[in-house]
């Protein structure tokens, strides 16, 4: 174990192969955790290295660390790396993955719905926090990447002296207009005053 200039731990890790791995973290039970989840690969016969693509270290993520999950999160977690993340990091190495290319993939679902944001970036931070414990990545290129919010349309609260003059015209039955004309008898918003039962101003 060995504490760098950065104040992250690190620990080689020897392979079956005789080959050796560097993992990092930021507390020493950190570096534990990622060495033994290392280890552990090695046993099952998993194959990791510094020229690991996106789309090899997803696959081994998926059946690794996902396989157990329920269909329904199983299918979601899919869906969101096939459609969304696949076309744009796929063929890449991890270690070359920049916050720049996480930036990208956000960028093209800025439009969709803020779950489906929240899904994508969801399995990208899961992939990379994985690889980063796997000793794949020194650090995880997602963090500080954010959803895009969309504005909420604001509730309107009342009508405008138009659209209250509009309403009423449209009704023909006097118990309809009674009804309706009621509560614009109530002060608007900002001091202005509602229509008469009439209909119209002053009727």
């Amino acid at each position: 174990m060995k504490k760098r200039k950065d104040g992250r731990y690190q620990k080689k890790v020897m392979l079956s192969d005789g080959r050796s791995r560097i993992v990092y973290g930021r507390t020493i039970a950190e570096v534990s955790q990622a060495a033994n989840a290392l280890r552990d690969q090695d046993r099952q016969g998993l194959v990791v290295g510094d020229t690991t693509t996106v789309d090899e270290w997803a696959k081994t993520w998926f059946a690794t660390y996902k396989s157990d999950l329920r269909a329904n999160t199983q299918a979601m977690y899919r869906n969101a790396y096939n459609v969304h993340i696949l076309p744009y990091l796929a063929t890449q190495k991890l270690r070359d993955v920049r916050p720049v290319h996480i930036q990208q993939v956000m960028k093209s679902v800025a439009g969709l719905s803020d779950s489906m944001q929240h899904k994508v970036l969801l399995t990208m931070r899961q992939l990379f926090t994985t690889a980063r414990q796997n000793g794949l990545v020194i650090s995880d290129p997602t963090e500080g990447v954010k959803t895009t919010p969309h504005a909420k349309p604001q509730k309107k609260t009342h009508l405008t002296l138009q659209e209250q003059e509009q309403l009423m015209a449209s009704l023909s039955d006097p118990r309809a207009r009674c009804f309706v004309g009621l509560p614009l008898l109530w002060p608007a918003p900002g001091g202005g005053t509602g229509l008469a039962v009439g209909g119209y101003p002053g009727g």
